[in-house]
């Protein structure tokens, strides 16, 4: 009791702000929400969840999708995604065939709803329940693939999503909330946010600082080790708190 109590609270009290910024679309992001969920908790970090638009912040930045950047980058990376389901013991489905025609601008819709719920002050469970099925039925769920591996992200793909997790009376009111000017509006703050403090990519780790010139900028999912190198913690893998 007790001493848990103390080692809970002296956890919070030096535990550092992290902002997380983020979107669903992304398959590496798909890896890295599950080692943020799988680790919360348990590292002295206080996760603060930023939602963004990936094509305002590649357009913003100036970058380039890595599986456009050459014909082999493209060809390895579909390598390197089964490899990655297996070493986070996350596997994912190939990117869909129509990622860059369809879903990579659809997605705004999921990023929407993320934002929709945090403004409603909805409960923080909900909030990343959202963000894990969002994620699932991008990546993983064969389900909602055609036989020519296309994805389709609509309105029924959000509500699916948002039943999963929400209140039933709540569906529709968040749902609606994310077609609001202030929830597109929220959405394209945190975007712009992230360009500021140079963020390229998702998933972006930021280490807040009161001096915004002290601030630590981690990117991709292969760089844990190095958020728990500024944590002060020891990195034991991915599936490994």
């Amino acid at each position: 009791g007790d001493a848990e109590a103390h080692k809970t609270g002296a956890m919070a009290a030096a535990a550092k702000r992290m902002g997380y910024y983020f979107d669903v679309v992304s398959p590496y992001s798909a890896f890295s929400w599950k080692v943020v969920e799988r680790f919360r908790g348990k590292w002295p970090v206080d996760t603060v969840l930023k939602p963004v638009f990936l094509g305002g912040v590649m357009k913003g930045a100036s970058n380039t999708p890595p599986a456009l950047v050459s014909k082999s980058k493209g060809v390895w990376m579909r390598q390197d995604i089964r490899r990655c389901g297996e070493t986070f013991g996350y596997p994912i489905l190939d990117m869909p065939k129509n990622f860059f025609t369809e879903v990579a601008r659809a997605t705004v819709d999921c990023q929407r709803l993320i934002v929709a719920a945090q403004l409603l002050g909805r409960k923080e469970e909900e909030v990343r329940g959202l963000i894990t099925v969002l994620t699932d039925g991008i990546h993983a769920d064969k389900g909602l693939r055609t036989e020519e591996n296309n994805l389709t992200i609509d309105s029924a793909f959000i509500e699916t999503c948002a039943k999963k997790v929400l209140p039933a009376d709540a569906v529709q009111q968040v749902i609606a909330a994310s077609k609001s000017q202030e929830a597109k509006d929220q959405l394209k703050a945190n975007t712009e946010e992230a360009v500021s403090k140079g963020i390229f990519g998702s998933p972006s780790f930021v280490f807040y600082n009161a001096d915004p010139s002290k601030e630590i900028l981690i990117f991709g999912s292969d760089r844990f080790d190095q958020i728990a190198h500024v944590l002060g913690v020891e990195w034991k893998g991915p599936k490994m708190p």
